[in-house]
């Protein structure tokens, strides 16, 4: 199951913490995200946050997809 993440969207974090593009995501980009004062930055730390959890091409855990799962 893939995450859709809109063309419009990808980057926002990124630009947010005041990264380049494609430059790896810090535990305190993230901290420094969440204590943000604007609620659309917050939410996108969480969200970078969430998906350090999960399944990437260079390792990290599968959860396999069936017919009998929720997700």
């Amino acid at each position: 199951m893939a995450i859709h993440i809109k063309e419009s969207h990808k980057g926002l974090f990124h630009k947010d913490v005041g990264k380049k593009a494609g430059s790896p995501i810090t535990e305190k980009d993230i901290e420094r995200g969440e204590h943000s004062e604007s609620a659309a930055v917050r939410k996108r730390a969480v969200f970078a946050e969430n998906a350090r959890h999960w399944h990437h091409k260079k390792g990290g855990v599968v959860h396999p997809h069936n017919e009998h799962s929720n997700y």
